[in-house]
């Protein structure tokens, strides 16, 4: 039990809860035996040990759920802004004890991150080389120089990836770190330009960090993950340490800061007020940090201090890269990762970080700060040297560079105008050909985005008026209410929304002679062996209320489209259906690229892939689709447009086109297979405009 004690006591004062550098008594500290008897609270040295044993916890717990999400209204909220408030607490704490050594404690920190940073990037860099894709490793390095210029958040929340790739943003969970020293800096500043009047100073703070608070309530990562709406936190840690400098608070500190964080839970329980709850939290939190000091310090427990608190620094630097990394090499289940298995690593490698920053903080005989600045010119010159190898794609063969370029032109969002007037009003539109009144509507789903390429040059070639309107796992259908599953992120309300204002503004939309529908008709009808990866499953049914049930999809889906394509032939329309382009179930453009790595042995699990099916097969697999439109078509509802001759002979069906790929995953086609579709494309265009539109009432 004594050595629990003794490794909780050395990780407490690793973060900064501890006594002094100086032997020097805590201004203000006025104690009263009679008044802390009346508050039932035994301001002894055995009660601010325990409070700081449980800000440890607290702190440990906190920061390992804040890296791991944004500062949004549930529990990464709290975590946040309980790691901000007792890195507030300390940075004003060094303040107030003089500039001296806030220089030494600032550059006490930074050594050990830049050090962390340092070690951690050159592992990263060591299996990117061998594993990572060419856009992976360009990331990686656009990570490394935000990370070395505490920046991280301001690219995370300011510039996303537009790519998904199993190993992009394993530098992102130092967000943290700094926010956290983007409020620091603020506070310095305010300090040194007002420390002279405290009064002002405090007043200053307290208005900035209110202007703070009511920015937080604008869920946004710009926003939550910035400043703008974080700053609050880290002065409700400052202010009162701060304060104590001039009033003599300290003796209350304690029982202020107990009866705050009742305050918030009863806030939570009776009202679920999360907002007025993380306020008097962080106060609350504030408080018994300033209370849990020690009164007085020796200077030996200063190094162990910071020896303790470098390695709780590494650790952290380590542990989530390393995570996300053996996750992301297990090809069938990359959000995984085996965290039992990651203890000895990640702690034998912050080890040997650690001891580095060792070596650097006691061995180099020269000014503290030197050696700082030559490791961050280090790690921003590491990113710099990334970024312009261009991902290093002269590390793959020419047969996986198609692949790499099929992911890399792979498109996923339609990025097209908003309509801000008339009934497509809020939906993006698409304009494709001659400037003019549209003749055709192409109306569709992520098929449709993927073949947005093929349209455009076909629109052109035709020269007839087309405006396309697409979304990612929409059905393009009337009558359905789409369902999807906790994993996706979209609502299918959303979907049902976009079909009724599409098929509403048809009547008042007399120019068009021709609706063309692109979907993905396997996967809505639940055929789940067309994919290689598979993905959330959608649920359809229909609108008038009955059940959702999964065997009954295909019937839907029929029985929808024979409703759609009646009401918009009885409207005078032509409608044509786009044959879905043949699956091929064992291929995957990044699986494939992943295959031919350098380094391609170190993936668990590595499936045997082919670009090919034969006719056969696909023939099968699409047959219940087919057999839906082929009826319509034999009623003279559709006309349905067949793809295949673009990607099959009379025997097989192939992913590759030459020296590029058709395909980017089992059912998605590339831009320059889109392009191979032109001339059929165009030749449904052309009919368009032989369509006598003769609109009923």
């Amino acid at each position: 039990m004594s050595v629990v004690k003794k490794v909780a006591s050395r990780v407490q004062q690793s973060i900064g809860v501890g006594p002094y550098e100086r032997s020097v008594p805590v201004l203000n500290d006025r104690e009263d035996p009679a008044e802390s008897a009346v508050l039932n609270v035994s301001n002894t040295d055995v009660t601010r040990s325990e409070v700081r044993q449980f800000l440890v916890a607290l702190y440990s717990m906190a920061f390992i759920l804040a890296t791991l999400g944004l500062r949004d209204s549930g529990p990464m909220a709290f975590a946040a802004d309980t790691v901000l408030v007792l890195c507030g607490g300390w940075c004003a704490n060094q303040l107030i004890r003089g500039h001296d050594i806030m220089k030494t404690q600032m550059i006490c920190v930074l050594q050990a991150y830049f050090t962390g940073l340092l070690c951690c990037s050159v592992v990263l860099f060591a299996v990117g080389w061998m594993v990572f894709l060419p856009s992976e490793f360009l990331h990686l390095g656009h990570s490394l120089l935000f990370a070395a210029t505490f920046a991280t958040n301001l690219d995370v929340a300011l510039l996303p990836s537009n790519t998904s790739l199993r190993f992009d943003g394993l530098l992102d969970h130092l967000w943290v770190p700094a926010l956290v020293a983007q409020c620091c800096g603020i506070l310095i500043v305010l300090y040194t330009l007002m420390h002279q009047n405290l009064v002002r100073l405090l007043l200053a703070l307290a208005m900035i960090g209110f202007a703070s608070l009511l920015a937080s309530m604008i869920e946004s990562p710009i926003v939550q993950m910035l400043p703008i709406g974080g700053l609050w936190a880290f002065l409700c840690g400052a202010i009162p340490f701060i304060a104590a400098n001039r009033y003599p608070i300290l003796r209350y500190a304690l029982i202020l800061g107990i009866l705050n964080l009742i305050t918030a839970l009863v806030a939570v329980i009776t009202s679920g007020d999360t907002m007025f709850a993380r306020v008097f939290f962080a106060i609350g939190i504030s408080l018994m940090y300033l209370g849990s000091r020690q009164r007085v310090s020796q200077s030996f427990e200063t190094k162990r201090r910071r020896r303790w608190f470098g390695m709780a620094l590494h650790v952290f630097l380590w542990s989530i890269p390393l995570a996300q990394l053996s996750a992301s090499l297990d090809i069938v289940d990359p959000k995984t990762p085996d965290y039992a298995g990651l203890i000895v690593p990640c702690l034998f490698l912050a080890l040997i970080s650690w001891s580095i920053w060792q070596k650097v903080e006691n061995r180099v005989q020269l000014s503290r700060i030197t050696p700082t600045g030559v490791i961050a010119a280090l790690l921003f010159a590491n990113g710099i040297t990334t970024l312009s190898s261009q991902g290093g794609h002269f590390r793959y063969s020419q047969n996986a560079n198609a692949y790499l370029h099929a992911i890399e032109t792979a498109q996923t969002d339609l990025n097209c105008p908003v309509r801000t007037e008339g009934t497509l009003a809020g939906l993006e539109v698409c304009a494709f050909g001659p400037v003019g009144e549209p003749a055709v509507l192409i109306w569709g789903d992520h098929q449709l985005i993927a073949m947005k390429a093929g349209f455009a040059e076909a629109a052109r070639r035709a020269e007839v008026p087309t405006i396309v309107i697409a979304h990612p796992n929409c059905v393009p259908l009337d009558g359905l209410q789409t369902r999807f599953s906790e994993t996706n992120q979209g609502s299918g309300r959303n979907c049902d929304q976009l079909s009724a204002q599409v098929l509403q503004a048809l009547p008042h939309m007399n120019s068009i002679r021709q609706v063309t529908l692109v979907a993905d008709w396997l996967y809505y009808t639940g055929n789940t062996a067309s994919e290689f990866v598979h993905r959330a499953p959608v649920r359809l049914a229909p609108t008038d209320g009955t059940p959702i049930n999964v065997a009954q999809q295909a019937m839907y889906v029929s029985d929808a489209a024979d409703r759609t394509t009646k009401l918009l032939t009885e409207r005078g329309i032509r409608v044509s259906v786009l044959r879905q382009v043949p699956s091929l179930p064992n291929f995957d453009a990044e699986i494939a690229a992943r295959s031919e790595a350098p380094g391609s042995w170190l993936y668990l699990n590595m499936p045997e892939l082919s670009n090919s099916v034969t006719l056969e097969d696909v023939t099968a697999r699409h047959a219940e689709v087919d057999s839906i439109f082929v009826n319509l078509s034999a009623l003279g509802r559709i006309s349905y447009v067949n793809t295949w001759s673009a990607f099959c002979t009379f025997v097989r069906c192939n992913a590759r086109g030459g020296l590029s790929s058709d395909y980017v995953t089992s059912t998605r086609l590339t831009p320059s297979g889109a392009l191979t579709l032109t001339p059929v494309l165009e030749d449904e265009l052309l009919r368009a405009m032989t369509h006598s539109s003769v609109r009923r009432s």
